[in-house]
């Protein structure tokens, strides 16, 4: 049976860009405009980069079998009056007034926003080949994490801030020397979605690389029947 609506929604455009931290809209201006079609978002892709990626699909497939349980999800704690990502209140992240829109003034929750995520030495092997990767983002500050997205589920549209980052770190990040690289694992499948602003990416490779510059909306989700893997390397280069 289907549940009622926990938010009431707004007649008005909710304008994303509101709650975007200011420090990132000044240094990395955008058109924000979902209507714009003279963009260069799909400028990011930067090729395709060889590697095992079919034995590491297969290996994050077998972790998630074992796991079962998603490790992260949004929603929001109403008695705490708190955005909560899994267990962790966010309220004094930067990326708190964007997941409100999501969990507070949506319908977004804990229920449609799972992910299986495992990070840095979790990828035993593939760790040490992953993070030589990329070696102009500085190894003490570079955070390497695989993603699998069931069917059914969102990563709500959002601009980097870099919360995972913050907590291994510590301080607050200076958003001019930080950087995320993003590859897809698996080829392209019906039903998987990644828009990098106003571009939909589909038909992907395995392999193929987008340089997510700061301040560029994006989201993703999986209304397919096959899982969809990407990883993420997050951290600091030089300007």
């Amino acid at each position: 049976m289907p549940y009622k609506i926990k938010h009431k929604i707004q007649a008005d455009r909710l304008d994303p860009k509101d709650a975007v931290p200011e420090t990132i809209l000044e240094q990395y201006p955008w058109h924000w405009d979902p209507t714009e079609k003279e963009h260069t978002d799909h400028a990011a892709f930067e090729g395709n980069i060889k590697f095992d990626w079919k034995r590491l699909g297969e290996w994050a497939i077998e972790k998630v079998n074992n796991d079962r349980v998603p490790q992260k999800y949004w929603w929001w704690d109403d008695k705490e009056q708190a955005v909560m990502h899994a267990n962790e209140n966010v309220n004094s992240y930067p990326i708190y007034k964007q997941a409100y829109q999501h969990v507070k003034l949506n319908n977004f929750n804990e229920h449609n926003t799972q992910y299986f995520k495992y990070a840095n030495e979790e990828l035993g092997e593939f760790y040490k080949p992953l993070k030589e990767m990329f070696p102009s983002m500085s190894p003490e500050s570079m955070g390497v994490s695989l993603f699998i997205q069931l069917p059914g589920q969102t990563i709500p549209c959002h601009v980097d801030t870099y919360s995972t980052y913050i907590r291994r770190v510590g301080g607050k990040p200076n958003y001019k020397k930080l950087r995320r690289y993003m590859i897809f694992v698996r080829d392209w499948d019906f039903g998987h979605f990644f828009h990098w602003g106003n571009t939909c990416i589909n038909q992907w490779q395995a392999g193929d690389f987008w340089s997510l510059r700061n301040g560029i909306y994006h989201g993703s989700a999986n209304a397919g029947v096959n899982p969809k893997i990407t990883i993420h390397w997050s951290g600091e280069v030089e300007e």
